[in-house]
Order: C-alpha cells, then structure tokens, then sequence
C-alpha cells in the first residue's frame, strides 16, 4: 500500500512539473537556452532493493548552442532513484528522480554551479525523459553572481535514449560581464 501511494505522488509531481512549461522571465534578467550532447553513456554505480535502483552517477556534455557557453562543457555528479512503473504512471517502464550537481564550463574556463532535479515525464514532442529544473547557484569570473532558473529535459538515467541535455529559462549575470 506505501509503495502504491508513493508511486501515486510521483506520478502527480511529475504532471505538476511536465505541464508547468511557463517560466516568467523577470525584467531586469537575460533568457537563456542551452543544448548539449553527451559524450558518452552516463556512468552508473547502481545498486537494486528488491524492484528499486538506486545509483550515484555522473555525465558529461558538450555545449553546442549559447553565445557565453557554446563550446563549453556541463559536468553533472547526481544521485538517481528508479521503481518500476506499476500502471499508474502512464505505461514508462519505470519512474526515475534525480537529484544532485552540475559545473558549467565555459571556452575560457569561467564556470557556473547548479542544482539539478528532475523526474520522469513525457513530452508531446518527445519520448520519455527527465523534466525539471536547474538553479543557478554561483559562478567564477563572468558568471560570480550568477542566479535564475530554467525548465530541464535531459536523459533518463537508466534508459537509453536521445543523449541530449537542454534547458531554458533566465538568468541574471553581473553588469560587468553583459
């Protein structure tokens, strides 16, 4: 019965998040959208309780579009939570959460931290991914400063699929470095 009702929130959290596509961009920030490419497979260290996969992993993206960032790398060290889906969860195969880090790395080696949360969830214009949020905690050089968020859809942990990791959203940069 636990198991059904966590699975039950899950499943609304991740509606809450996979519907809420709006992002108000306040007056005085920059929007920002960022694509990158995986360079390869996250590496997984995993371990299964019972029907559960718990894992700490770690990715690495190249950067391809975004004047500041284009040619720069996202480096992400997150934990990632899997159950199977139990009908409920409209037909994935299973439910993953991730949580954790990211270090954005420009050309010239100026550098951002964020937080990563996401979930799983479908898209109308795309398979089954992770969707949630990055916030922009701090950054070196042009970036010391740095705050905003943007809506994420990246790769399922576990699953194999498009090796994309894009975010939208604004931030606001020190006057300096506009």
């Amino acid at each position: 019965m636990f198991k059904i009702i966590i699975i039950i929130l899950l499943f609304f959290i991740t509606i809450r998040i996979s519907y809420s596509d709006e992002i108000n961009i306040p007056d005085d920030a920059e929007e920002i959208s960022i694509s990158a490419e995986y360079l390869e497979k996250a590496n997984t260290n995993e371990i299964l309780i019972g029907d559960t996969k718990v894992a700490m992993a770690s990715f690495t993206a190249f950067i391809k579009n975004n004047s500041l960032l284009n040619g720069g790398f996202i480096d992400c060290k997150v934990t990632a939570y899997a159950s199977p889906g139990r009908g409920f969860s409209c037909g994935f195969s299973q439910m993953e959460n991730v949580s954790g880090y990211c270090v954005i790395k420009d050309k010239s080696g100026d550098s951002l931290v964020t937080k990563l949360e996401c979930s799983s969830g479908a898209t109308v214009s795309q398979d089954v991914r992770c969707e949630g949020r990055i916030d922009f905690l701090s950054g070196t050089g042009k970036y010391a400063g740095v705050s905003g968020i943007a809506r994420l859809h990246m790769e399922q942990i576990f699953t194999v699929g498009k090796s994309t990791i894009e975010f939208s959203g604004w931030w606001r940069l020190p006057a300096g470095s506009l």
